[in-house]
């Protein structure tokens, strides 16, 4: 009974730290889930003799990689999830290859609403055999007897699996409960980057070589520029953008970081986005945006938090505004619409800018592993299956799998041209399928199955504006990586009894600066980073810290 009454109080917390994340990170509507639909991914419609097909066909290719058997077992995941999983060619080969057969069942779209109903669903003891949870919900479940410990599944019958953990000793440690299992395989994810873009239509028309804008300085010389060529445009501002407009600090050294030494400003939540109002520079950032907003360069609205998202796309596509910096694939999906609106429309990537003494500046990135995404296999499960759902993931990380996955079948989906792969599919075709037809797709930020990620491979599968910049700035020169960090439930809970009031009052703060509602001065500054700090900023900076040191054991 005292383990029963310990597991109910397991689940209460699990889904209270899932509700709250929700709130602080999910951009889905809840949604009534409806009851669970099995399907399978070899089902596809009846669009099936497509020369796709039949090159697969010709090819009579068994897996090299895999070690199983074939087999059957079921997965309760996202219905957005299996949607995408069921338009995939290169699943479909997969399951061919391996005869294996995963019969899906679907739940609610939202992904956080998902985690809720496996929680019910592990209480009640009607889990299916295989299921997607978030490291948190792995670790306390697993400790509890509700999952498998892979480890020793790993090491006997998943020797590819096993090989990464070797050679990934910093993934071994994440994935690694303080007991000493592992319950949850973490999918890596692509580490990326927003990008500054801009109309390069209108930098000609003003004049702005793009290769001269080297530093913050001449970026804002350039909105100048802009400002006053289109000065006859109403409500024009050369900036534009979308949600927070606190965004610029990697351009200013000001971006949130964590390390064995020391925590800087806000990363639990916030790896790719954080930013840190002690850094040296904090207070010229916000005085270089304050110089903006008094000048008209960045749109005021924007600043005060009253520009949706369709604002801020009508403005870009109505040539309202000329520059942004946002996801990484917006400047490709500006240019699919832009010249219905003006025949020169051009959006190009800007180079990421350096420091005055010419330093390159690193643009932020989450981290590499998804916390959010751990494969689990159910404790019910028979051992025959729990080997069979095992070797299937072990084949994704064989070469052979790892190929299939990010890059499809050699002579259909790509080519070997001098000795290294390329697209045969075209992105803007195979995305422009609609839903329920069959694709060659290699969109790895999304969940397919746990697998390593081919940066190369996922970042090629793109238009062409998008490939070329990424593959050329995605690097260890120009990107400063997030970090994976476990944190404890204390941890958690009181740092978004911290954030929950704080990260709001921080950016009311700067932007009451940046406005001019409150006066930019050194003592109002000093005021406001003390008034931060008692908030519970430092804290936020310890348990940041302590959690770091707890993962890595430094």
């Amino acid at each position: 009974m005292r383990n029963k009454k310990r597991f109910l109080s397991i689940v209460a917390a699990v889904s209270m730290a899932a509700s709250v994340f929700a709130g602080c990170g999910s951009t889905g509507g809840a949604e009534e889930s409806a009851a669970p639909e099995t399907t399978t991914a070899v089902e596809s419609e009846e669009a099936a003799a497509t020369e796709s097909e039949a090159a697969l066909a010709a090819t009579d290719e068994t897996a090299d990689g895999y070690v199983g058997s074939g087999g059957t077992y079921t997965m309760y995941l996202r219905s957005t999830f299996i949607d995408w999983i069921n338009d995939l060619e290169w699943y479909k080969e997969a399951e061919k290859r391996t005869g294996v057969t995963v019969e899906y069942q679907k739940g609610t779209s939202d992904e956080f609403g998902v985690y809720s109903e496996i929680d019910q669903m592990v209480l009640s003891g009607t889990l299916t055999d295989c299921t997607m949870v978030r490291q948190d919900q792995a670790n306390v479940y697993g400790a509890q007897g509700a999952f498998y410990d892979l480890k020793p599944l790993i090491a006997e019958y998943a020797p590819h699996i096993q090989a990464y953990l070797d050679e990934n000793p910093d993934y071994t440690s994440l994935v690694t409960n303080e007991d000493g299992g592992i319950y949850g395989l973490l999918v890596e994810a692509p580490q990326m980057a927003n990008f500054i873009f801009y109309r390069q239509d209108h930098f000609d028309k003003a004049g702005i070589d793009v290769a001269s804008i080297q530093t913050m300085d001449d970026f804002t010389e350039a909105l100048r520029t802009l400002k006053e060529y289109y000065s006859d445009v109403e409500n024009y501002y050369p900036l534009q953008g979308r949600d927070a407009v606190v965004r610029f600090q990697a351009f200013f050294d000001c971006a949130s970081n964590i390390s064995a030494e020391e925590s800087n400003g806000f990363y639990y939540n916030s790896v790719d986005s954080g930013y840190d109002i002690h850094a040296d520079n904090a207070y010229k950032m916000i005085e270089t945006m304050k110089t903006w907003y008094d000048e008209g360069l960045i749109n005021p609205e924007w600043v005060a938090g009253a520009f949706t998202e369709g604002d801020w796309e009508a403005a870009m596509w109505e040539g309202r505004g000329s520059v942004s910096f946002d996801f990484y694939t917006r400047p490709a999906a500006y240019n699919l619409e832009g010249t219905n609106y003006d025949p020169d429309y051009n959006m190009q990537i800007m180079p990421y800018l350096k420091d005055d003494d010419g330093n390159q500046m690193k643009a932020q990135t989450g981290p590499r592993y998804n916390q959010n995404r751990a494969t689990v296999i159910n404790a019910q499960a028979s051992e025959e299956t729990a080997i069979t759902i095992i070797q299937f993931i072990d084949y994704f990380f064989s070469e052979e799998g790892q190929t299939l996955a990010n890059w499809g079948v050699e002579g259909v989906s790509y080519e070997v041209v001098d000795g290294e792969k390329q697209f045969i599919a075209d992105y803007d075709v195979e995305l422009a399928k609609p839903d329920g037809e069959m694709e060659w797709s290699f969109l790895s930020d999304r969940y397919t199955v746990c697998k390593p990620l081919d940066s190369t491979a996922f970042f090629s599968f793109n238009s062409g504006i998008v490939r070329d910049a990424a593959l050329s700035m995605f690097n260890d020169e120009y990107l400063q990586y997030g970090i994976n960090v476990i944190y404890t439930d204390e941890q958690s809970e009181e740092l978004s009894t911290i954030l929950a009031s704080l990260k709001d009052s921080c950016e009311a703060g700067l932007v009451s600066f940046i406005r001019g509602t409150t006066e930019l001065n050194e003592e109002n500054w000093q005021a406001f980073l003390d008034e931060m700090d008692a908030a519970g900023y430092t804290r936020m900076e310890e348990l940041q810290l302590e959690a770091y040191r707890n993962t890595y054991g430094e």
